[in-house]
């Protein structure tokens, strides 16, 4: 199954939950621009069919991570990526858009 957006930034609050991300579409070729999105917004296209993942910078290049899943948890929907991956993959080590663009 082909990877439809990558996830390279996150935005947190003040309790370090998600509640954006740099959403960047897949166009097979080159990554495009990311976009600030909400977690729900995500949550609605990987739900919609969607398949995302996260995008690590290691210098000096992108490494395609983890496949990013919706789970529930007292009623609360969010963003994971999927048990098991290695650390440097997960949502936490993508980069904290908060440095670089304001909520």
């Amino acid at each position: 199954m082909a990877i439809d957006y990558f996830i390279n930034g996150v935005w947190k609050d003040t309790q370090e939950r998600i509640t954006h991300v740099s959403l960047c579409k897949n166009n097979s070729s080159t990554f495009s621009g990311g976009v600030k999105k909400s977690e729900s917004e995500v949550i609605r296209l990987i739900k919609a069919g969607n398949l995302a993942h996260t995008l690590i910078w290691l210098y000096p290049d992108w490494k395609i991570g983890a496949k990013v899943e919706v789970v529930s948890n007292n009623g609360r929907e969010y963003l994971r990526t999927v048990a098991n991956t290695t650390a440097i993959d997960n949502l936490d080590n993508c980069m904290d858009m908060k440095g670089f663009y304001s909520l």
